[in-house]
């Protein structure tokens, strides 16, 4: 007679199933990146960017690093930058130079960094099936993601810091915990918008250890505060404002349509928000949406994801490409609440979010396709319906992550903050 084991632990080691599925994932995604840098002509066709111009955004941290090094204001638009950026982050990209880099060694480092982001991506999300696969190869072979590789975005570093972080508090140990907390305080600084990422520490489930986890990220923020501060200056000044193709944001959908008025786009967003808690206040209640045995971590993820792309969202305007952090969705949208409500409504936010980062680029190949064939005005007419309906689908998405992360967030603060919630000793 055997014994009856007890069920895997979800940081345990994978089946070789689940490692193959990783691994012919991260081969695929490698082919498709490498092919797009050897047949640049991609980046003109789907209007992500300059054929010519890889990882223009390494190189113009880069070309920060090597102003302030020569003795230039890197905060003031930059001589040392094709496109004379200034420099809106804090000082400590600055010595990136003190380690011998500079905007001569872009092109090795920006193949390190696609690297370590495509491995920290399948390790994150780790694909147990070939459906689960296939939906982690289509998220990052997509146009939006595509536009993070060609750039060799800022995004992708912090990226990979929070994803280290996350996977310090899957481990459910105090001192990798603390790790994990450190790692969130330093992806802050270097980009300010990972404090959203601190919804994670609501899991704490102990009101010291959220306190204590909150000081330790104050006192990384108010060490750091010197160097954040032009930084944050100079974002206030200088930070672009994009619009049309792959924007991401709240205010882009009334640019797209020649309305430039703040209260414009606050009240559709005051309206969704209170749709969002009045939809998610009943699945606040009881057990319903919680997560299955062995997967909490993944509902944590998902929170984390979920308040980085909503802040991100209403904050202002950036680009697609900040769907990089959606990675973090996967695992919970995969294999989320038993509860057949709650589950469907992960069905219609993966659907979204596949449709979100393929639509515009999808769109774009076709437009450009037909340069020839179509008139101007007609073109135009085109495209400016393809950017609407992108937004639409945008601000669906962020309903529907709303909506599913509102009652996480709500069911751990009660529990936190509850008369009876445990104190340990």
């Amino acid at each position: 007679m055997t014994e009856d084991r007890p069920p895997r632990p979800a940081t345990s080691r994978p089946p070789t199933a689940a490692w193959w599925h990783r691994l012919w994932v991260a081969g695929l995604v490698a082919v498709v990146w490498l092919a797009c840098f050897r047949f640049p002509v991609v980046w003109a066709v789907t209007g992500i960017g300059e054929a010519d111009r890889p990882f223009m955004d390494l190189y113009g941290i880069l070309a920060a690093s090597d102003a302030a090094q020569a003795g230039v204001d890197p905060f003031r638009p930059n001589d040392f930058d094709p496109y004379h950026r200034p420099h809106v982050y804090t000082e400590w990209w600055l010595e990136i130079g003190r380690l011998g880099w500079h905007r001569a060694d872009t092109l090795w480092l920006g193949a390190i960094l696609l690297a370590v982001v495509l491995a920290t991506a399948v390790g994150v999300a780790g694909p147990r099936t070939r459906r689960e696969g296939l939906g982690l190869f289509f998220l990052l072979v997509s146009p939006a993601l595509l536009m993070a590789v060609n750039r060799a975005n800022n995004d992708l570093v912090v990226f990979v810091v929070v994803s280290l972080g996350l996977l310090c508090f899957r481990t459910g140990r105090r001192a990798a915990q603390a790790a994990g907390v450190l790692l969130l305080a330093v992806a802050t600084v270097l980009k300010y918008y990972p404090l959203a990422a601190f919804v994670v520490l609501l899991d704490l489930r102990s009101r010291r250890g959220l306190v204590a986890s909150l000081g330790l990220c104050a006192l990384v923020l108010v060490l750091a505060w010197p160097g954040l501060e032009p930084g944050l200056r100079s974002a206030a000044k200088f930070m672009p404002q994009p619009d049309w193709l792959y924007a991401f944001g709240a205010p882009v959908f009334l640019r797209d349509l020649d309305v430039n008025t703040t209260l414009g786009w606050l009240l559709p967003a005051l309206l969704l928000g209170i749709w969002a808690v009045a939809n998610a206040f009943r699945a606040m209640t009881g057990t319903r949406g919680e997560a299955p045995s062995g997967e909490v971590w993944a509902e944590r993820e998902f929170m984390c994801g979920a308040a980085m792309l909503t802040g991100l969202f209403f904050l202002g305007t950036s680009y697609v490409y900040k769907l990089i952090f959606a990675v973090w969705l996967l695992p919970w949208l995969w294999r989320g609440p038993h509860d057949a409500a709650e589950a469907r409504w992960c069905r219609i936010t993966g659907g979204l979010l596949m449709a979100v980062v393929w639509w515009e680029g999808a769109l774009a190949v076709g437009l450009n396709l037909l340069t020839g064939a179509l008139s101007t005005p007609v073109a135009l007419v085109l495209l400016k319906g393809t950017l609407i309906i992108g937004q639409l689908l945008t601000w669906a998405l962020v309903a529907c992550l709303l909506r599913l992360s509102l009652p996480q967030a709500g069911r751990r603060l009660r529990a936190l903050f509850s008369p009876a919630a445990p104190e340990p000793s």
